[in-house]
């Protein structure tokens, strides 16, 4: 056998050993994971990694919830109102990781539940995740009003993010695939967790919902405002207003509706007159303070809402606190 006849056998070896040590490797599912798979007979199965995150989520809120529970567990100090409101939102927000790991377990035991690509995912796991998420950022505020920044919460933040991947392929659940022509529209990042004005005056927040942006209606005035004290965003949510075009808007879903109240905390009307009452809200009614320092009894200037007039003018008169 000449030189040549042997470069050219040794080369087919090679190549035969390459492909027998890549077919031996598992498939590498980094890189742009949209992209169908290369290799049909190993089939992609998102649920294994969902199931990882699920885990991971709720051991970091058990985390939290174990350190705001430690915070607030001397009996020898009295608890502020935000210590307590911290304690049971991190509770809260615990139970839904449970629930949702739950869920992402019976999913990975299901053997049959294989997929080709990444682009598909299990129907109502994505409503699922919308649920975990809006509890997470209305938990996140909480701790954020009681002063509680955690290496744990950016971390809850990073691993919903990786749900949020798992769970919102697109093009295989959801009804993504109805907007293809908007979706440029559907993954403006500046929209989300803005308020959007409606032809008929309805404000709507814009939420995340797995890949796709929806729209829930706020059912009055006070829900807007209380909403965005709720979010630490101060008096005036018309300042976190994005631009959506009509036609997007009205090609969006629709979500439950947002009813807040400010029952149980003091409000007052702006401006710069003096002497304006200040109002506890109290069973559905408005009572007025008599006096000035009656606002340090429940929690002080700091605690005082600055709300419109028309807003105030909804509750009853109720009977003035001396």
């Amino acid at each position: 056998m000449n030189m040549k006849s042997r470069l050219l056998l040794l080369t087919a070896i090679l190549g035969l050993l390459s492909t027998a040590c890549l077919a031996s490797f598992p498939y590498d599912y980094g890189g742009d994971q949209n992209q169908p798979q290369q290799f049909p007979d190993q089939r992609y199965n998102p649920s294994d990694r969902l199931a990882r995150y699920a885990a991971d989520l709720e051991e970091q809120a058990n985390n939290i919830a174990v350190t705001i529970s430690d915070q607030v567990g001397d009996r020898n100090e009295s608890w502020s109102a935000g210590q307590v409101e911290a304690l049971y939102s991190s509770e809260k927000f615990l139970a839904c990781c449970g629930v949702f790991q739950r869920l992402a377990e019976q999913w990975t035991n299901d053997s049959s539940r294989n997929y080709p690509t990444r682009n598909y995912s299990r129907p109502g796991l994505d409503e699922a995740y919308r649920y975990l998420a809006r509890e997470f950022n209305e938990f996140q505020a909480v701790a954020r009003r009681a002063g509680i920044h955690s290496y744990d919460l950016t971390e809850c933040a990073s691993i919903l993010q990786r749900i949020e991947r798992e769970v919102g392929g697109r093009g295989g659940y959801g009804g993504y695939s109805d907007y293809n022509s908007d979706r440029n529209a559907y993954e403006h990042s500046d929209w989300e967790g803005k308020y959007v004005k409606g032809p008929d005056s309805t404000v709507f927040l814009i939420e995340r919902q797995g890949r796709e942006l929806i729209r829930r209606p706020f059912k009055n005035l006070e829900s807007l405002f209380k909403y965005n004290f709720d979010l630490d965003r101060g008096e005036n949510p018309w300042g976190h207003v994005a631009e959506v075009p009509a036609e997007t808007l009205d090609r969006m879903k629709t979500g439950d509706a947002i009813e807040r109240s400010f029952e149980g905390q003091m409000i007052i009307e702006p401006g710069t007159r003096q002497n304006r009452p200040v109002y506890l809200i109290q069973g559905g009614k408005k009572r007025g303070l008599s006096a000035v320092d009656l606002v340090a009894r429940y929690g002080g200037w700091n605690k005082v809402r600055v709300v419109p007039k028309e807003i105030i003018d909804t509750y009853p008169e109720g009977e003035l606190i001396r």
